[in-house]
C-alpha cells in the first residue's frame, strides 16, 4: 500500500496549541458544567455534564477550522441542546421506557442525558465562536463566571442556609458554609484565569497562574476573609445602628446595675431623608426567640429601641431631664430593670424573649415595652455580635378596650404635660387635627383620647402616600411640608405628623424607633428574623392604665413595594444557632462496609450512565455516517456533486486517506492519482459545480464513483476496508 499511495504532502501547518492550554480549556468547561449541574441533579448527571462539556469544547476548535459557516456551527450546538431535551422527554414521559427502567432510573437517566448533551452543545457553541473570532472569547468567561455565581448567589444578604445542597451538610457537621463559598470563589477565579490564558504560551500561563495563587494566598493569609461577612453598618436613617465613622457609641457600653446613669449622648434621632435608600438593609440583623407564645392585638410585633419626645423646633429628639426612662439604655452585663417600667396589669402581661444580634446596635431593643434586660451566653461569637434576654410588658388589649381611658399618667406634673404636648406653632396642625376628629368621629366620642388617636391614624392611613422617594428634607419644617403638601413620605414623616397632630389635641405623644415585623413572619415558630428593611418609626401616645401605646400608621397607598417575606428556613436555622443547638441532626456514622457498598453503588450508577452516554453517542455517529453515505441517493441534481463527492471522501477517510491542512482538493486528487485516478475527474466535477460551471454534468458522477470504488478495492486490503467500515469516527476527520 505504501508503494502505491503516496504519504502526506509536506506543508507549512499552523503551530499547534500547547497541550497545557488545551487541557486547561477542557478542564474549565468541565468544571463550569459540573458547578452548574451540581445543585440541580444527582452525581452521575453532574459527571456526565462535565464529560459532555469537555467533549464539546474539545472537538469544537477542529470543526470550527473547517469550511462550515458560523450559522451552521451554532445550528449544531442548538441541535445538541434540543437533542438533550428531546432525549429526556423520551426517557421520562414514555410509559414503556419508564416501566422498563423504573421511575427513579428513568428520571435519573433523563437528567443525565439532558445535561450531557445540553452542556456539550453549549460548550461546543462557545468554543466555536471563540475559535472563529477571538473577541468572542469573552462569552466563555461570562458563561463560566455565571455558572459559579448561580451556585453561591443565594448566600448573599446573610442567607447562610443557601444553597441548601452545600450549606446543609456543612452546618450539620458543625462547620461554617462561608469557608466553602470563599473556596468556590477562589476556584472560580482560577478557572476564569485558565480560560483567559488558554490561548497563550505555556510559560506565560504558568507565570500568571503563579501570580493569581500568590494574590489569593496574600488575601486569605493576611485578612479575616474566612470570618462571616458582617452586615452593613447602617441604621436606615433611624439611628438604630452605628453609622460609618461613629466612635464611642454608648451601645458598646454595658450596664452594670440599676444605679447607673444614662449615657450623656443619648440615642441618635431619626433623620428626614430624600430618596431614602433601604436596598442594602435586607440583610438579617437579628433573630428574636420567644419564650412564651404571644399574639399582638395589632398583628405586628414592635421592637422599641429609641423614643424621642423633645421638640427642637424642627423635629423630635431625645429627651433630657430624666424623661422617657422606660427604655434600655445600655447592653447588660448583669440584670437591670428600666428606671420607669410599664405596669403589668389586666392590659399587659409579661413575655420573655432572647435577642441575638447579627449587627452592632446603638442600644438594646425589646418587644414593645421592655421591663428588664439580662445578659445571655453567646453560643457562636463569630456569628452573633451579642445575645441578651428581655422581659417585656406586652399589650393584650386593642384600641376598643382603651375607650374611656384618660390621657397621660396620674403622677405627671405640669413639666411632663408641657414636654409631651409641645408642638409646632404652625396653627395648621391644630386646625387639621380638629377637622379630622369632627369628620371621623361621632359627637359622643370626639373628646375621648383613644378615639381621637384612632381618628388621626385612620385619616393619615387613608390620605397619606408611602414612598421612599420624597422631597421634604430641605424644608424648614419637613413634617409640615409633607402633611400640608403632597402627603408623600416614609415612616419618619408619618410618625412626626401623627405625633404633632395628637399633641395639638392635647394628647401626650412621642416618636419611637425600632423594628416592626408582621406576626405572620413567625409562621408558628418560636424564632422571628429581623432584617434591616423592617426598621421603622411610629408615633406613641400615653394613656392611663395602658402606658405608652403604639399608634402606628399604615398608608393604604404605597408607591414603594414591600420587600420579600423572610426566609423561613433561614429564620429557623438562625434561631437554632442562637439557642446553641445543632442546626440539623447529625446522622450516626455509617459502618465501613455500608460506606464501601454505597461507593460501589455510586460507581455502578456512574458506569451505567457513562455506558448509556457512550452507546447513544456511538449510535449518533453511526447514524451520521450512514446518512452521509446514503445522501447521494436522495439528493437533487444541484446538491448531488457536493454530497456525492463528500460520500467518496468519507470512503477514503475510512482507510486513512485524507486531505491535509492547507492542501487543496485538486492537489489531494493529484497526490492520489497514481493509485486512484478516478478521484481527479470526480473532484473536477465537484469543484466546477461549486463555482457554478455550466459544464458540470451530474450524470457523469456515477461512473466516476464506481471507478473510484473499484480502484480503492485494488489498492487497499480487504481487512483495512472492513475496519474502516465499522469505524464510526472516520467521517468526522473528512476534509
Amino acid at each position: 500500500m505504501s508503494a502505491v499511495l503516496p504519504g502526506p504532502k509536506a506543508a507549512a501547518l499552523p503551530e499547534p496549541e500547547p497541550k497545557l492550554a488545551i487541557a486547561a480549556r477542557l478542564l474549565v468547561h468541565a468544571l463550569g458544567a459540573a458547578v452548574f449541574a451540581a445543585p440541580l441533579v444527582r452525581g452521575e448527571a453532574t459527571a456526565l455534564a462535565a464529560l459532555g462539556a469537555a467533549i464539546g469544547a474539545g472537538v469544537a476548535p477542529t470543526i470550527a477550522r473547517r469550511s462550515l459557516r458560523t450559522g451552521a456551527l451554532l445550528t449544531i450546538a442548538t441541535a445538541l441542546v434540543v437533542l438533550g431535551f428531546a432525549g429526556r422527554a423520551l426517557l421520562v414521559d414514555t410509559p414503556l421506557l419508564v416501566g422498563a427502567l423504573g421511575p427513579s432510573t428513568a428520571l435519573r437517566s433523563g437528567d443525565a442525558w439532558l445535561f450531557a448533551f445540553a452542556c456539550g452543545g453549549v460548550s461546543f457553541g462557545f468554543r466555536c465562536l471563540s475559535a472563529r473570532r477571538r473577541s468572542l472569547a469573552a462569552l466563555e468567561v461570562v458563561a463560566v463566571a455565571a455558572a459559579f455565581m448561580q451556585l453561591v448567589v443565594a448566600h448573599r444578604h446573610g442567607a447562610i442556609n443557601r444553597p441548601f445542597e452545600i450549606a446543609d451538610p456543612i452546618i450539620a457537621a458543625g462547620g461554617d458554609p462561608s469557608h466553602v463559598f470563599y473556596a468556590i470563589g477562589g476556584l472560580a477565579a482560577v478557572a476564569v484565569v485558565l480560560l483567559l490564558l488558554a490561548e497563550r504560551s505555556v510559560w506565560r500561563s504558568l507565570l500568571h497562574l503563579l501570580a493569581v495563587a500568590l494574590v489569593l494566598g496574600l488575601v486569605l493569609g493576611t485578612t479575616d476573609a474566612l470570618d462571616p461577612p458582617p452586615p452593613p453598618e447602617s441604621g436606615g436613617g433611624l439611628g438604630l445602628r452605628p453609622q460609618e465613622g461613629d466612635e464611642g457609641q454608648s451601645g458598646n457600653q454595658e450596664r452594670e446595675g440599676q444605679g447607673d446613669q444614662r449615657p450623656p449622648e443619648g440615642p441618635p434621632p431619626p433623620e428626614f431623608e430624600d430618596d431614602h435608600d433601604t436596598e442594602q438593609n435586607r440583610i438579617p440583623i437579628a433573630v428574636v426567640l420567644f419564650h412564651q407564645d404571644y399574639s399582638s392585638p395589632t398583628g405586628v410585633y414592635y421592637f422599641r429601641q429609641g423614643a424621642f419626645s423633645q421638640y427642637n423646633g424642627r423635629r423630635m429628639i431625645g429627651a433630657t431631664g430624666g424623661l422617657d426612662r422606660d427604655l434600655g439604655d445600655a447592653f447588660p452585663s448583669r440584670t437591670y430593670t428600666v428606671p420607669d417600667p410599664p405596669l403589668l396589669n389586666v392590659n399587659r402581661r409579661s413575655v420573655e424573649t432572647t435577642v441575638a444580634l447579627l449587627a452592632e446596635h446603638n442600644r438594646p431593643f425589646g418587644l414593645e415595652a421592655p421591663v428588664r434586660f439580662a445578659p445571655a451566653d453567646n453560643p457562636d461569637p463569630r456569628r452573633f455580635e451579642r445575645l441578651y434576654r428581655v422581659e417585656s410588658a406586652v399589650l393584650t388589649s386593642d384600641f376598643f378596650a382603651m375607650i374611656g381611658a384618660r390621657a397621660g399618667a396620674k403622677d405627671w406634673g405640669a413639666d411632663e404635660w408641657s414636654h409631651y404636648t409641645e408642638a409646632p406653632e404652625d396653627p395648621r396642625y391644630g386646625e387639621l387635627a380638629r377637622r379630622i376628629v369632627e369628620q371621623e368621629l361621632p359627637e359622643y366620642l370626639r373628646d375621648d383620647p383613644a378615639a381621637q388617636v384612632a381618628a388621626i391614624t385612620s385619616w393619615l392611613s387613608k390620605e397619606g402616600i408611602y414612598s421612599l422617594q420624597s422631597r421634604h428634607a430641605s424644608a424648614d419644617d419637613p413634617t409640615a411640608d409633607f402633611l400640608f403638601g403632597d402627603k408623600t413620605g416614609y415612616c419618619v414623616h408619618f410618625a412626626h405628623a401623627g405625633a404633632y397632630l395628637l399633641r395639638s389635641l392635647g394628647l401626650p405623644a412621642r416618636v419611637a424607633t425600632g423594628y416592626a415585623v408582621d406576626e405572620s413572619q413567625r409562621a408558628g415558630g418560636s424564632a422571628l428574623l429581623i432584617s434591616g428593611e423592617t426598621s421603622h418609626a411610629w408615633p406613641e401616645v400615653r394613656l392611663e392604665g395602658f402606658g405608652w401605646v403604639v399608634a402606628d400608621i399604615s398608608p393604604q397607598t404605597v408607591l414603594t413595594p414591600p420587600g420579600p417575606p423572610a426566609d423561613q428556613d433561614l429564620q429557623r436555622l438562625l434561631g437554632e444557632l442562637a439557642r446553641g443547638l445543632e442546626a440539623m441532626p447529625i446522622e450516626p456514622e455509617a459502618p465501613l462496609p455500608e460506606r464501601i457498598k454505597q461507593a460501589f453503588d455510586l460507581l455502578k450508577l456512574a458506569g451505567w450512565g457513562l455506558l448509556w452516554f457512550v452507546a447513544l453517542a456511538f449510535l449518533g455517529l453511526v447514524a451520521g455516517k450512514l446518512w452521509r453515505r446514503l445522501a447521494p441517493a436522495f439528493a437533487d441534481d444541484r446538491a448531488l456533486p457536493r454530497v456525492a463527492y463528500r460520500a467518496e471522501l468519507d470512503r477514503l477517510s475510512e482507510v486513512g486517506l485524507r486531505r491535509q491542512k492547507g492542501e487543496s482538493r485538486e492537489s489531494f486528487a493529484k497526490r492520489l492519482a497514481e493509485a486512484l485516478p478516478a478521484l481527479l475527474p470526480l473532484t473536477r466535477e465537484h469543484v466546477g459545480a461549486a463555482f457554478g460551471s455550466k459544464r458540470a454534468d451530474p450524470s457523469k458522477l456515477a461512473p466516476h464513483r464506481a471507478a473510484l470504488r473499484k480502484q480503492l478495492r485494488a489498492a487497499v486490503p480487504l481487512w483495512r476496508r472492513l475496519l474502516g467500515a465499522i469505524d464510526p469516527f472516520s467521517w468526522l476527520l473528512t476534509r
